[in-house]
């Protein structure tokens, strides 16, 4: 056993240089065993995570050490392990542009790559193609509400939407908590459209519309305190540096995520997720917007036409390995693993669409076989597999048909159990296509969720 002078004060395995004044007392959380250290570091899902390293990280998917900043025990949100402050502030180091990923990371992202390519084919060819993009802003949005800690269903999302767009007063679950997601994706993808590139400009302004903040310059908006990784500050699992050294970083991002290089393009989406979700450079919703990041960058660089791949459904269901992974590329400095695994994530969850748009095309061939061949209950029948949420107005809309027709319509799917009628607070009757609702949801024969 060496001296205990002879570690770094914090744990995490970084450089000695890293510290600005040089070394400084022990790591207590640490040991040395024969010249290996076992490093032990706070963990959101167990009460520690043990590293035991030989020697420092090398290799060219390694990342040069980052800054370690000290957080007094007076500054900071509330509630934060001891271990953490004593810990420091992270400031990642900048992405390097010459990074060289093992063969097997490329296998993986070429995968992914290739589900994208099979799912933005499938999705162009449906019919149901414009109505899976809505499903997928919806699922999305209501997931990301979700991990805000309000709870909204997907019956409840689209009947929101479908009051609100013909201007009825807004439920407080839509306006509130869902309607802020939905414009930011939407002012996102119409910005790459434009030419914008996926920058810290944009994020700003996706930050801005997540929170209602005042659409200032991403600099003005950036948090100006210490911040925390994790569901709750007592179960943080990273903090977060701030001031004139978030400033500079998140600079070094934007220069990175312009720049032309051989990654694949999901690995570059996959790191650049990485860096801006340490970096956390707004005050609230720093992961909702690294997740709408790469939903934009996906359509940017050619990858996905519209935003048809929902993330943040997926993330509820493996957050602790997600975030076991994010604090790996601290602790170890290699970015491989994480693109693996982020590769992964993009890769199961294109697989798991084409297998909602197989099983949504197959339900709306149900639902033709039921009714007669011609007329507009057919049409009505079908067009459930878009909008699984309607009432008489809204088919009186869409088809130029009486109320009264309109009644006939859903009597009859009712009647057929296609529709269940629902009564909701507030408003006239509306109809629920549950089938449809169940396959955008946690049906395991179309979702990756663990």
């Amino acid at each position: 056993m060496t001296s205990d002078d002879a570690l770094p004060q914090f744990c995490g395995m970084q450089d000695l240089s890293s510290y600005p004044n040089g070394p400084a007392r022990s790591c207590r959380s640490c040991v040395v065993v024969e010249k290996r250290t076992t490093h032990i570091v706070p963990s959101s899902v167990f009460s520690y995570i043990v590293f035991a390293v030989s020697q420092p990280p090398s290799g060219a998917s390694a990342l040069p050490p980052g800054q370690w900043v000290p957080v007094p025990d007076t500054t900071g949100p509330a509630g934060v392990p001891r271990a953490l402050r004593r810990e420091g502030a992270y400031l990642p180091p900048p992405l390097p542009s010459d990074l060289v990923l093992p063969p097997a990371t490329y296998r993986v992202c070429a995968e992914a790559e290739h589900a994208l390519g099979r799912l933005d084919e499938a999705v162009r060819r449906s019919e149901r193609g414009p109505g899976l993009v809505r499903a997928t802003r919806i699922r999305d949005a209501v997931a990301s509400a979700g991990m805000s800690g309000t709870a909204t269903t997907l019956r409840e999302a689209f009947a929101a939407e479908l009051l609100s767009a013909r201007g009825a007063p807004r439920r407080d679950a839509l306006g509130r908590d869902l309607e802020p997601y939905l414009r930011a994706y939407e002012l996102g993808l119409a910005r790459v459209r434009a030419g914008a590139p996926a920058d810290t400009a944009l994020v700003g302004e996706m930050s801005a519309c997540m929170t209602g903040r005042d659409e200032r310059g991403a600099e003005d908006a950036l948090r100006r305190a210490p911040g925390w990784l994790g569901v709750t500050p007592r179960r943080a699992y990273l903090l977060t540096a701030t001031g004139a050294h978030l400033v500079g970083a998140l600079e070094q991002w934007n220069t990175w995520v312009r720049e032309e290089d051989a990654q694949p393009r999901v690995a570059k989406a996959a790191l650049a997720h990485y860096q801006l979700e340490v970096l956390q450079p707004f005050p609230t919703a720093n992961g909702h917007v690294a997740r709408a990041f790469t939903a934009v960058e996906l359509v940017r660089c050619g990858l996905l036409h519209d935003q048809v791949l929902p993330l943040s459904v997926w993330l509820p269901g493996a957050l602790p390995e997600y975030q076991r992974r994010i604090r790996a590329v601290v602790d170890t400095r290699l970015v491989h693993p994480w693109v693996e695994f982020y590769a992964g994530v993009i890769r199961d969850q294109a697989l798991a669409q084409l297998n909602l748009v197989a099983a949504l095309e197959a339900l709306a061939a149900e639902h033709a076989r039921l009714l007669p061949l011609k007329g507009t209950r057919p049409r009505v029948a079908v067009d459930l597999i878009d909008w699984p949420v309607v009432d008489h107005q809204a088919i009186c809309d869409r088809y130029g048909v009486t109320r009264r027709a309109a009644s006939g319509y859903t009597a009859e799917l009712v009647r057929k159990k296609i529709l269940v009628q629902w009564k909701l607070k507030g408003h006239r009757s509306l109809f629920v296509c549950w089938k449809v609702l169940r396959l955008l949801s946690r049906n395991p024969a179309t979702s990756a969720m663990p």
